[in-house]
């Protein structure tokens, strides 16, 4: 697989009409985009290539940072998943780089229509550590 054509499918997965969207949050001069999406979205290759797993209710979380100037930051990234009956599960992240582009990438294992809260530390290799909550329902893909 040539550079760049992970970014070109995790892109055309955030197109309007899949059902999947990518939110952003500010911290200071850093973006913090993430997105939440069944793992059977992946092309079993690509899953294969960056050592994913695919299967119903197993997700994919993908962070990405950038910098004030709009470029990927490298950073490090510490946190957990924690459903609706506090049980938590520690997420374990790849760090993925393709040209400029940095991104992290993490599985997390769900049961259909739970609702999940992420709670992750983001440490920019040039920045202060910041906090990223947020949650997300998500469905059994088959």
């Amino acid at each position: 697989m040539r550079p760049g054509q992970w970014v070109l499918v995790l892109a055309a997965l955030l197109a309007p009409g899949i059902g999947v969207g990518e939110q952003m949050r500010r911290f200071g001069d850093f973006q913090a985009h993430y997105v939440v999406f069944p793992s059977t979205f992946v092309q079993s290759e690509i899953a294969h290539q960056y050592g994913l797993r695919r299967g119903p209710g197993l997700a994919v979380v993908n962070i990405s940072v950038l910098d004030a100037a709009g470029r990927g930051a490298a950073c490090a990234i510490a946190g957990h998943s924690k459903n609706l009956l506090g049980q938590i599960s520690p997420l374990t992240f790849k760090e993925v780089r393709e040209g400029d582009a940095v991104y992290y990438l993490a599985e997390v294992r769900h049961a259909d229509q739970e609702v999940l809260r992420f709670s992750l530390t983001l440490t920019p290799l040039d920045g202060e550590p910041f906090n990223l909550n947020f949650q997300q329902r998500l469905h059994v893909e088959e």
